[in-house]
């Protein structure tokens, strides 16, 4: 079985599970609801959680907030303030209801493809996606709605986030890239070099039994001569 075969049998299954369904994580009570990417299945978020680079004091913008995790964690330990998104309604009903359930108040939670709905005043600290970085060719149609939490077909996505995501920077600020050992490096270099950024590899790991290496990723313009 493939890579894409095994994420679409994953999703498709998922789905044939009874919803809501509750699980407890970091110290928060939460739910996940039908139509949502499912954490169960995916550990990167956990993976991240637990080795997000220093936030404390930080506006933090998260793109594809999902059921809520890790942006709800970050808010409520540290982050001045975060602003998250997602391009599907139930994912973000989903993290407004776990926000809601931890008393999570320092939060804003809007649909939004990818920087489409950010406020183009706003700048932020940093800006984080756990992104979808299993490759497909450019003409790769998907069969579930829920596989654009996984897949970006010819890596378009990534290279619309790292063409716009540096004008919602603050000064010092970075972009922090959850980008897995199953994605395409070079396309990443490639898509940073020509968009004047540099990547830097800030920690990587892995759980038993899971297939691929998470890694976090800091992106940031080039710094340029005086």
């Amino acid at each position: 079985m493939s890579e894409l075969d095994r994420i679409r049998t994953t999703l498709r299954t998922s789905q044939q599970a009874t919803f809501p369904r509750q699980m407890q994580a970091f110290g928060l009570d939460l739910v996940v609801q039908e139509g949502v990417f499912p954490p169960e299945h995916f550990q990167s978020w956990r993976w991240i959680s637990e080795n997000f680079p220093p936030f404390d004091g930080k506006t933090v913008l998260e793109i594809g907030c999902g059921f809520g995790l890790p942006g709800l964690l970050l808010a409520k330990t540290g982050a001045l303030s975060l602003l998250t998104c997602d391009i599907n309604p139930r994912a973000v009903a989903n993290t407004l209801e776990n926000a809601a359930r931890n008393g999570i108040s320092n939060v804003e939670v809007i649909a939004s493809d990818i920087f489409n709905n950010v406020p183009p005043g706003r700048r932020f600290d940093i800006i984080f996606w756990n992104y979808p970085s299993s490759y497909a060719p450019e003409d790769y149609e998907f069969v579930h709605d829920l596989e654009g939490g996984a897949i970006d077909p010819g890596y378009n996505l990534l290279e619309r986030f790292l063409s716009d995501g540096p004008r919602f920077l603050t000064e010092s600020g970075r972009i922090v890239l959850g980008f897995g050992t199953n994605a395409r490096d070079d396309l990443l270099e490639k898509i940073a070099g020509s968009n004047d950024l540099t990547s830097v590899l800030l920690r990587a790991g892995t759980y038993p039994d899971v297939n691929v290496t998470y890694r976090l990723f800091s992106i940031s313009k080039k710094a340029t001569s005086a």
